[in-house]
């Protein structure tokens, strides 16, 4: 989320910058001269900074969720999930996850081939001694969650969060805090 803070500031540097311009310009240009472009353009660049914002921090926080290094929120009182449970994907974004699971020793082979090579699956091995290759396996498929970001990218870049209750029904499906934004 650093990053998404980072490029807020920046936008709104740049704003700041618009601003001085705009001002610097009508001290010094005649009366004939319209500069409030400038400031029209100032405004849309920090809406767009904050939409911008919004996006990046539910993604990010929606993934961390997914991921299990983010608490899920708790439901409100007059729902029985929360908003992060009722946010909903496609079938098609999970099916290739459901094809691992439905040959998953398919899966463990190749990525184990992949890991440790080809002479690794040559040989015989305890259970005990094929978890730590099995294990990092399975982590670094549950950890690749493209598919994941792809959907709640996409279905959320329909949404324009411009307005304090869209920015507070977006922010609930990562937190269970209230803002009194409504």
């Amino acid at each position: 989320m650093q990053s998404a803070l980072d490029q807020f500031r920046i936008s709104i540097s740049r704003v700041r910058d618009l601003i001085a311009l705009h001002n610097s310009v009508k001290a010094q240009a005649t009366g004939a001269l319209d500069v409030s472009d400038m400031l029209r353009a100032a405004l849309v660049l920090a809406v767009s900074a904050l939409d911008y914002y919004v996006h990046e921090v539910v993604t990010v926080g929606m993934l961390e969720i997914h991921r299990g290094s983010r608490s899920e929120p708790a439901s409100s009182a007059n729902a029985t999930q929360s908003a992060f449970s009722r946010f909903q994907v496609s079938l098609g974004g999970a099916r290739q996850d459901r094809l691992t699971a439905l040959d998953i020793a398919s899966w463990l082979e190749a990525q184990i081939q992949q890991t440790q090579g080809y002479a690794f699956l040559q040989q015989s091995y305890t259970v005990s001694a094929l978890i730590p290759a099995i294990s990092s396996s399975i982590l670094a498929r549950l950890n690749n969650t493209s598919w994941l970001e792809s959907e709640i990218r996409e279905r959320l870049g329909y949404q324009s969060f411009q307005q304090a209750d869209k920015i507070a029904d977006a922010i609930r499906y990562i937190s269970d805090k209230n803002y009194g934004m409504r």
